[in-house]
């Protein structure tokens, strides 16, 4: 009887754990367990204590996770502040060429220099009489003591030429393209010698010349001086370059524009020249910054920090005034247009469904053309037209980043 009793026991033991995982039974019976503990409840243990500790495991990676994303967060916003306008010019190096210093008026334009809030150094170039620029970009630490400076080569690279010696490679230049036959590019190596410099194609070239109509009109003037025959000399004979032309010198410009990318500047004075390089000096130092903002999903900002932009709440109040807006970006759009269309279909989602519905390109052009425009200045009714219905159909649905909307410009 007391065999049956215990039997009783086990099976009622097996029955209230139904709910509880299946056990692969001992191989040795029943006698191996102690005496008063079920079975299934001492091998269910070892699993549960393995899937608390599981759970900490990913309880722990999720917060290691969260703590490398709020790193980088903060990594992001330290070098986003380092780009901004304010600061961005205390991270650029203006390099000047020693040459620069033989001549007395560029004291004036290395004030203006010292006016920026950026660093200059006299050091060689490469080109003799030239300018670069280099960023000293700090890296963000991870740790006070990994702080690292990291320096980058900016590609523009200034030239300054004397008149004198500007005229007579322009007067080669075009000696080259004239005597050459069509089609064939010029040897812009007679204004610029790049040939023999290491990394000249990576480099963007533009050259500065000081005084020039100056300098033509004083030498105008000593040609026509009469001399005395004992006092010419060949050197006394002006030559083929103070002959040019205005036309000439602008269509030797033209060529070096188009065929070299350089772009030349014609200055009066040193001040000017100043003037000149500290303009670069800040587009260049801003470049990063407007390189960010272009490749945000969404430059523009519809509550702009300036005040002009539009509210938009959380329950979406306002959103059909953006829409408005932004349909009055398009050419030669009036505020009565842009409220018709936006009235007609009062969000972009309904305007891209009212296109997936036509069944013809043509109709898909011609949707927006038929719609009424009430105006407040005439009084007269027109209609938006097919014109800015193609564009706006093209803006929706295109593709293509260099699509020209308007045909009109």
């Amino acid at each position: 009887m007391a065999g049956s009793e215990r039997c009783r026991r086990a099976r009622a033991t097996w029955e209230v754990s139904e709910s509880e995982p299946e056990v692969e039974p001992e191989s040795h019976g029943s006698s191996a367990a102690p005496e008063g503990s079920p079975p299934a409840a001492a091998a269910v243990r070892p699993k549960r204590r393995r899937a608390a500790g599981e759970a900490e495991a990913r309880r722990r990676e999720r917060q290691r996770w969260k703590e490398r994303e709020a790193l980088e967060k903060r990594e992001a916003a330290a070098a986003w502040r380092l780009l901004r306008p304010e600061r961005c010019l205390r991270l650029l190096e203006v390099c000047v060429d020693p040459g620069f210093l033989e001549d007395p008026g560029s004291d004036i334009w290395i004030e203006a220099l010292r006016s920026l809030d950026c660093k200059h150094s006299i050091e060689p170039q490469a080109i003799p009489c030239s300018i670069t620029w280099r960023r000293n970009m700090p890296s963000i630490p991870s740790a006070p003591d990994d702080c690292m400076v990291k320096t980058e080569e900016e590609k523009e690279v200034l030239v300054l030429l004397e008149p004198a010696d500007f005229l007579k490679r322009l007067c080669s230049l075009t000696q080259t393209f004239v005597d050459a036959s069509s089609g064939i590019q010029p040897d812009l190596n007679q204004v610029l010698p790049l040939a023999s410099l290491e990394g000249s194609s990576t480099k963007t070239y533009s050259l500065a010349v000081i005084g020039l109509d100056a300098y033509r009109c004083n030498q105008e003037q000593n040609v026509w001086q009469p001399l005395s025959p004992g006092k010419q000399s060949p050197r006394s004979q002006p030559g083929p370059e103070l002959f040019m032309t205005q036309q000439e010198i602008l269509e030797a410009q033209v060529v070096l524009q188009l065929w070299g990318n350089i772009d030349v500047q014609l200055l009066d004075t040193w001040q000017e020249f100043g003037e000149h390089v500290c303009a670069l000096t800040k587009a260049i130092a801003r470049r990063p910054y407007k390189s960010q903002l272009e490749m945000q999903e969404l430059s523009f900002c519809t509550a702009g920090v300036s005040g002009k932009g539009l509210r938009v709440e959380k329950d979406g109040t306002g959103l059909w005034q953006v829409w408005k807006r932004q349909i009055q970006q398009f050419n030669r759009v009036s505020p009565a247009t842009a409220a018709a269309i936006a009235e007609a279909y009062p969000s972009p989602g309904l305007l891209v469904q009212a296109y997936e519905e036509c069944s013809t390109e043509d109709e898909k052009l011609l949707l927006l053309s038929n719609i009424p425009v009430k105006s407040d200045i005439s009084g007269k009714d027109h209609r938006v037209g097919p014109d800015l219905s193609r564009c706006i159909y093209l803006f929706m649905v295109s593709t293509n980043p260099d699509l020209i909307l308007d045909l009109t410009v």
